[in-house]
C-alpha cells in the first residue's frame, strides 16, 4: 500500500492558510454585524445590482435638490428680510413727509430731506445685500452688485434737476431718469449693474423656482424713486422757495404711501416662493427617506445569521488550534 505525506513546511503552510481562511471569515462576519451590512453585495444580490444602482442614483439626485433648495430658501429668506425692512422704513418715511405740517421751517425741510437721502442709502446697502458670495437683488449676474452708491445716484439726479424751479419738475425729472429705457442715461444704465429677472432653480423633481425681484421691479425701483425725490432738497434743489420744497418733500412723500402696497405684492411673491421651496425640500426628504429604507433592507445583513456563522467560525478555528497544538508535540519515536 502507498501511503502519501506532506513535509513539515507544507504541512505548515496548509495549516497557516486555513488558520487565515477562518480569520479572514470572521473579520468580515464581524464587519458585517457591527455595519449591519453584507460585505458580498453581489452575492445577495444574485448579481442582479441595476436596482440598487437606480436607488442610489436618485439618493444622490435628491441630495444635489436638497442642496440646491437650501441655497435658493437661503437666498429667499435674505431677500424677504431685505425688502421686509425696506418696506417698513419707506412707509414710515413717507407718512413723515406726507403729514408733515405746511408751516415748517426751512431748516426742518432741508432736515427731512437729508434723512431721506439717509433712508435712500440704507435702502441700497439692503439691495446690495448678499447670501453665500451671491447678490440677492442682481437677477442673472448675481455675482455683481446691483447698485451703485446713494451719493453717485443723487449726483446724477442733481445734474437732471439743476435750473428747475417747480416741485412739479424736479419730481418729473426724477421720475424720468428712473423710468428712462436702456441706452437713455438713466437708472438702468448708471445705477443698475445687474441682470434682468432671475434664474430658474431646481429645487425638486420637476419643480423650478426664479427669485427675479430686483432693483427694475416697479414697486422697489418706486422705492427708491420716491427717497430720491425727497433728498433733491438736500442736494440744492429748490433753493430760497420754501413752499416748493415742502410741496416736493409731500409729493414724495405721498408717492411712498402709494408705493406701499405693490412693495406687500412684491414680499407675498418672494414668500409664495418661500412656501415653494419649503414644499419642495420637505417632499424631497421624505422621497429619500423611503429610499434609503429601500437601500438598506437590500445591503442590510441578517443579525442572528451573522452570529450563528460567527460562532461556526470559532469553532472551527478552536479545533484547528486543538490540532495544530496535537501535531506540535508529536515525537519521532511516537511517529515510528
Amino acid at each position: 500500500m502507498t501511503v502519501q505525506s506532506i513535509g513539515d513546511q507544507a504541512r505548515a503552510f496548509a495549516l497557516q492558510s486555513a488558520s487565515s481562511r477562518i480569520k479572514t471569515t470572521m473579520a468580515t462576519l464581524t464587519a458585517e454585524l457591527a455595519s449591519g451590512e453584507v460585505a458580498d453585495l453581489g452575492a445577495r444580490l444574485q448579481g442582479n445590482t441595476q436596482d440598487l444602482a437606480g436607488i442610489e442614483a436618485r439618493i444622490s439626485m435628491l441630495a444635489q435638490f436638497g442642496r440646491s433648495a437650501a441655497e435658493a430658501a437661503s437666498h429667499a429668506r435674505g431677500m424677504q428680510d431685505a425688502l421686509t425692512s425696506i418696506h417698513s422704513l419707506t412707509e414710515d418715511m413717507g407718512r413723515g413727509l406726507f403729514i408733515e405740517p405746511g408751516a415748517v421751517t426751512e431748516g426742518l425741510v432741508v432736515a427731512r430731506s437729508a434723512q431721506a437721502a439717509s433712508a435712500l442709502q440704507t435702502v441700497i446697502g439692503h439691495l446690495n445685500g448678499a447670501v453665500g458670495q451671491r447678490f440677492l437683488f442682481s437677477g442673472t449676474n448675481s455675482d455683481t452688485q446691483p447698485l451703485s452708491s446713494a451719493d453717485a445716484i443723487l449726483s446724477a439726479l442733481t445734474a437732471e434737476v439743476a435750473g428747475l424751479t417747480t416741485a412739479a419738475g424736479v419730481a418729473a425729472a426724477v421720475s424720468d431718469w428712473f423710468d428712462a429705457p436702456p441706452g437713455m442715461g438713466g437708472f438702468v444704465d448708471l445705477a443698475y449693474h445687474g441682470g434682468p429677472g432671475g434664474q430658474p432653480m431646481p429645487i425638486g423633481e420637476g419643480t423650478t423656482v426664479s427669485l427675479s425681484t430686483t432693483p427694475l421691479t416697479p414697486a422697489v425701483r418706486d422705492s427708491l424713486k420716491g427717497l430720491a425725490t425727497a433728498a433733491m432738497v438736500d442736494r440744492g434743489a429748490l433753493a430760497g422757495s420754501g413752499i416748493e420744497a415742502r410741496a416736493l418733500l409731500q409729493g414724495a412723500g405721498k408717492a411712498l404711501l402709494d408705493n406701499s402696497p405693490a412693495l406687500a405684492v412684491e414680499m407675498s411673491r418672494v414668500g409664495y416662493a418661500q412656501q415653494v421651496i419649503e414644499t419642495a425640500r420637505t417632499e424631497g426628504s421624505a422621497a429619500s427617506a423611503t429610499l434609503q429604507t429601500a437601500r438598506n433592507q437590500m445591503r442590510e445583513a441578517d443579525p442572528f445569521a451573522t452570529s450563528a456563522a460567527i460562532s461556526e467560525a470559532e469553532t472551527k478555528l478552536q479545533s484547528l488550534y486543538s490540532v495544530i497544538g496535537r501535531l506540535s508535540q508529536l515525537k519521532l519515536a511516537d511517529y515510528i
